[in-house]
């Protein structure tokens, strides 16, 4: 059992309770993530999650490289402790460049509620794709693609990019040159608030120099 904190809709903290019950009742808590982006080569990670990670059945998407809950008690650096977790990278929190608060609510499952504040971060990651070690088992696989055409892609003016994975076997990591498409994205994240769009935008005026009011 995870404990997180409880906060009400207007972010003040009421309590705590575990993990489960407030996705079951859809209570409101914080979470972490990070879009790794790469300001030298202009290219942006997306994760693979393992099946059953949420614990109801979906696609195997491509996801936002880190995201996690933080638990009761934690502070909004703490977060880093998802970037250590799922890619196995020493980074500090100071090393993110933090971009606003995502106030989301949405149901996925008849008892799976998010009410989240997601605290959102750019995760600038100068490294090869081969120097990912991928410390977590719940994380299958990154996949590596050029952040124009992630744009592209997001915006609907494609539908196929091309794309590097890196996958986990039983017997290490294999990497391969494939395809992402349209239909490997999370479809709330294309729609609405358009989430994918936002941030790969966000990433690249990052890698353009932009470092102030950069707020998606």
């Amino acid at each position: 059992m995870t404990l997180i904190d409880i906060f009400d809709d207007r972010y003040q903290h009421v309590g705590t309770d575990d993990k489960t019950t407030a996705h079951r009742q859809g209570m409101w808590h914080r979470t972490f993530s990070a879009l790794a982006v790469n300001p030298t080569t202009h290219r942006v990670l997306m994760q693979k999650k393992a099946p059953g990670r949420y614990g109801f059945d979906r696609p195997d998407y491509a996801d936002i490289t880190v995201g996690g809950h933080y638990e009761a008690g934690e502070d909004i650096p703490d977060g880093i402790r998802e970037v250590h977790e799922e890619l196995g990278l020493p980074v500090t929190y100071a090393d993110l460049h933090p971009i606003g608060i995502r106030q989301a609510a949405v149901t996925l499952a008849p008892d799976y509620v998010e009410r989240e504040f997601q605290h959102w971060h750019l995760l600038p990651l100068d490294v090869d794709l081969d120097a990912i070690p991928l410390a977590d088992a719940e994380v299958t696989g990154v996949v590596e693609i050029d952040l124009d055409d992630a744009i592209r892609l997001a915006d609907g003016d494609r539908h196929t990019i091309p794309a590097r994975y890196a996958t986990r076997t039983d017997t290490g990591l294999t990497y391969t040159d494939d395809q992402l498409t349209r239909d490997d994205l999370i479809p709330g994240y294309l729609a609405v608030d358009q989430l994918y769009l936002r941030l790969f935008a966000t990433a690249r005026r990052y890698c353009s120099g932009e470092r102030t009011h950069l707020f998606w």
